[in-house]
């Protein structure tokens, strides 16, 4: 394997690790933002 290959691998793997966690954690986005819409409200 050559080293671009093996740059080119890593840069994709870098990629989809990183992509990982806001795909877990987009479905739980208004979740989130009713609580900080909550605590803001002064009552």
């Amino acid at each position: 394997m050559e080293s671009t290959e093996v740059l080119q691998t890593l840069k994709f793997a870098l990629i989809v690790v990183a992509s990982v966690p806001l795909m877990v954690l987009y479905p739980f986005q208004k979740h989130f933002a009713k609580g900080v819409m909550i605590g803001s409200i002064k009552g």
